[in-house]
């Protein structure tokens, strides 16, 4: 067994051959700190299988504490798992050990952006850049950041300027395409359709899909409607997400078959009012709620935070399986349901004393069982805009694989009809309040709707929250310039611009719409 053979294997793209050798290889010498460096690196870089990076980094940091390049790489890993409290606790560590080094400056802001720090990044990256001028990676991550703070011409400026030196480099083109509207006589967009796509289609695949994509926003951005949807449609058939739907059938029908209000009269979890979730499907307008809350002096904002989707792992819960949540629920201890809500406080709290925290992982409706467990007082805004505008909207976005029911259309209203179904069990029996909102109402009188969710949240009015353009927070979502513009109501029944194309989704969510396509949705 070799190891620059493991390593030749992965920068050759045979990733499944190096992940059996670098396995025995680890099995061989278990504490050898070279073998466990290019197997934790390997997992990070490569084969993106962050968990057995996270296995094997605990036993590297053991032997090499003092090492700044180990305490980089830990942070690295755990960052990739979403491990963030412990990835920003190594973080420092490489910093305190090697403050001038860039790599470790890099993965310092990259793990400050992860827990919803664009301001504090930048300044570690521009620290970095000082020290390795040209870094292409710190130079991408330094406009996404400037991005996500609502700096977008310094953004786009940086993503021009940027695409200049590298036309043919993807994550710069999306930096392009990311930071304001693309007009139909771009270069940037010209060099996509007559270079970068021709070349990508011969191969196709994710990277075809992706840059389709890009050219569908373009479309959108100038009102080719019907040209979009079907270039979105063509990226979907060029990089097909699975999605088990019998599966995912059979999860909901789990929770709102088993749990009821008996399983949360045990009093347990802790008792912490300062968590808040905003739910719901993507698209819907919690980017907006999100940004006009955070404005009050006494509400802070974790972004989309993986907290609670890693505590339920930690449980041995598996992924959207409604048996293991519901004997999760059932016999988690008292003192464990106390110590997971503990977990969850100091993991999204960070450094803020606000006394109210959101966190807006919009699929945390899927856990608000376990959720409820370990933090029953905390509050919970589920977020809702007109069902045919939220499932059209989401897909004409360029969502993840994460996402895989934004695919079809007709999957997407069957998906959309299931989160509403769970939304209404989780009422009926969580012991949490629970407020749901309506874009609509929040886009066409939004002092009203403030006022009743700052009242929901136990806070008194503040008229900042109006000024939603020039809130602190940082949107680090799709939505990042849609957030900051002036209020408008153009996105309501934007969904009749494709109707020609809906009818799987008409079909799948009708009986929310009782008095017609134009009438109220339930």
């Amino acid at each position: 067994m070799s190891l620059d053979k493991a390593k030749a294997l992965a920068a050759n793209g045979r990733i499944a051959e190096a992940d059996v050798l670098f396995d025995k290889l680890l099995h061989a010498k278990p504490k050898n700190p070279v073998v466990l460096t290019t197997y934790i690196r390997f997992h990070n870089r490569y084969s993106r299988k962050f968990r057995k990076a996270a296995a094997a980094v605990g036993s590297l940091v053991a032997q090499k504490p003092k090492s700044a390049q180990v305490q980089a790489l830990a942070a690295e890993t755990y960052s990739n798992c979403n491990r963030l409290a412990r990835a920003e606790k190594h973080a420092a560590a490489a910093l305190r050990i090697d403050p001038s080094n860039p790599d470790n400056l890099f993965i310092a802001a990259h793990v400050d952006a992860a827990r919803n720090r664009p301001d504090v990044a930048i300044t570690k990256l521009e620290l970095a850049l000082a020290l390795r001028p040209g870094h292409l990676p710190s130079l991408i991550q330094k406009g996404r950041l400037l991005r996500a703070a609502g700096q977008l011409i310094a953004a786009a400026d940086l993503a021009r300027d940027l695409w200049q030196s590298y036309p043919n480099n993807m994550d710069v083109i999306s930096l392009v395409f990311s930071t304001g509207r693309i007009d139909a006589d771009d270069p940037v967009l010209a060099y996509l359709q007559t270079q970068i796509l021709p070349r990508l289609e011969k191969s196709g695949g994710v990277a075809y899909a992706d840059a389709l994509k890009l050219l569908g926003k373009a479309q959108l951005d100038a009102g080719a409607h019907d040209t979009a949807f079907e270039t979105f449609t063509r990226a979907k058939s060029a990089a097909p997400m699975h999605r088990d739907e019998a599966a995912y059938a059979s999860f909901i029908h789990n929770l709102t078959n088993s749990l009821t209000t008996a399983d949360y009269q045990d009093g347990t979890g802790d008792r912490s009012e300062q968590p808040v979730l905003i739910v719901g499907f993507p698209r819907s307008g919690s980017s907006l709620l999100e940004q006009m809350l955070a404005g009050h002096s006494q509400i802070a904002s974790v972004g989309e935070s993986p907290a609670l989707r890693i505590l339920c792992q930690a449980t041995g819960m598996r992924s959207q399986n409604g048996a293991d949540m519901v004997a999760a629920v059932r016999q988690i201890p008292a003192t464990a349901a106390h110590s997971f809500g503990q977990s969850y406080l100091t993991e999204t709290k960070g450094e803020t004393d606000a006394v109210r925290v959101i966190d807006k992982s919009l699929h945390n409706f899927e856990l608000l069982g376990f959720f409820a467990k370990i933090l029953p007082n905390a509050r919970i805004i589920d977020m809702r805009r007109d069902p045919l505008d939220t499932c059209v909207s989401c897909y004409l976005q360029p969502l993840s694989a994460w996402h895989s029911y934004t695919q079809d259309i007709g999957l997407l209203g069957r998906t959309y009809i299931q989160y509403r179904d769970l939304m209404e069990h989780w009422s009926q029996v969580l012991p949490n309040p629970i407020l749901t909102l309506r874009y609509e109402d929040l886009v066409t009188n939004s002092e009203v709707e403030l006022r009743k969710t700052l009242d929901f949240l136990g806070l008194a009015w503040e008229p900042s929250v109006m000024d939603h353009a020039n809130s602190k927070n940082h949107s680090r979502t799709l939505s990042t310039a849609q957030v900051r513009a002036p209020l408008s109501k153009n996105a309501i029944g934007r969904w009749k611009n494709y109707k020609k194309y809906l009818d799987p989704l008409q079909s799948a969510v009708s009986g929310l719409y009782r008095d017609g396509w134009n009438g109220p949705y339930r």
